[in-house]
């Protein structure tokens, strides 16, 4: 409520009716107690008049509403398309208005980023649901797209026990599975206390391990840490052809 600046109101109720003079205090307090808000009715006499109306409430927009406002023209003109998406041409809103009402149809805007906007004659609800649906089965594409060349990471031991051998054998079929899925994969090989000192040497080792291991990708680039011991190989899928 705006402050009021006059000590006393001439009231008048919800339905016109005179109330006579009221101290601004208790006009607000009659106000109050019916759940109304004070509305002024004419500031300039003296005292001002003023009335009663039931306070508005705030009620939050459903999602359709907001979707309907999206797809409102308010340019005023706009390059019309009938519901077979046959061009009409250019004409006033009001004269697009008219036409969509004698058919029976709403006026949707499709793109109001040109100027005059385009719209279209059709169902706004149905247009709605639609664009909802094309933009979640797009976003469903694409995060299966990025699903399909997630990069994985997979661990290599750097031992040269039979069983370490094995291990990397399997590890090392995993990965040309993600490679022939087209994933992107990084080869992590760790080594730790003394081990780092040899670590160039069994790298020699198992690099040859890698290259002939990997046969559905190709290495495209080795890394080190600074503190010497960890290695990354980063292996790509194939070019199809």
């Amino acid at each position: 409520m705006a402050y009021i600046q006059a000590s006393f109101l001439q009231m008048r109720d919800e339905n016109g009716k005179d109330l006579g003079s009221m101290a601004t205090g208790q006009a607000k307090e009659y106000a109050r107690k019916r759940g109304f808000e004070l509305v002024a009715v004419d500031e300039k006499v003296n005292p001002p008049i003023y009335t009663v109306k039931p306070r508005q409430r705030f009620v939050p927009k459903s999602p359709m509403d907001e979707a309907k406002a999206q797809y409102t023209v308010t340019a005023a003109s706009v390059r019309l398309k009938d519901e077979e998406g046959k061009s009409l041409g250019v004409m006033s809103t009001a004269e697009a208005q008219k036409l969509a009402d004698e058919r029976g149809l709403d006026l949707i805007a499709v793109n109001n980023r040109i100027d005059p906007p385009i719209a279209e004659l059709g169902n706004l609800s149905k247009y709605i649901y639609d664009q909802k649906k094309k933009a979640k089965e797009l976003d469903k594409k694409n995060r299966a797209a990025a699903k399909a060349s997630e990069e994985k990471m997979l661990k290599l031991t750097s031992d040269t026990t039979d069983s370490s051998k094995a291990d990397r054998a399997r590890i090392l079929k995993q990965a040309n599975d993600f490679l022939v899925e087209g994933h992107p994969v990084k080869l992590n090989i760790r080594f730790r206390g003394r081990e780092i000192s040899h670590a160039e040497g069994a790298m020699d080792r198992l690099r040859e391990e890698i290259r002939v291991g990997i046969v559905d990708g190709t290495v495209v680039k080795e890394t080190r840490s600074t503190d010497g011991g960890t290695y990354t190989i980063q292996c790509m899928p194939r070019k199809k052809k």
